[in-house]
């Protein structure tokens, strides 16, 4: 089962990543802010924002145009990997 702290201890490795080769991109300011709203979140309001993250993240980075390295893809598809357990249908312990 998944819980939030794996979750957001992804999103962290991420955002860590991210700002040692992006750190005034577009892109790292939405992980790095949608991680804040994560970590005050809990049920209803953790999954909605992870959805919502999930539906415009892509959007985002491909706007931004950054080419993410071997370690950011990882995470990347670490990160959305949570997404096939479904919008707030998911068996998380929040």
């Amino acid at each position: 089962m998944v819980n939030k702290t794996e979750v957001v201890n992804t999103m962290q490795a991420l955002v860590s990543e991210l700002q040692k080769n992006h750190a005034q991109s577009e892109t790292t300011s939405y992980v790095s802010e949608t991680l804040q709203k994560l970590k005050k979140s809990d049920g209803v309001a953790f999954t909605g924002s992870l959805q919502l993250f999930f539906n415009q993240a892509n959007i985002v980075k491909i706007s931004d145009n950054i080419q993410l390295n071997k370690e950011e893809k990882t995470l990347w598809r670490k990160l959305f990997a949570f997404n096939s357990l479904g919008n707030n249908l998911w068996g998380a312990s929040l």
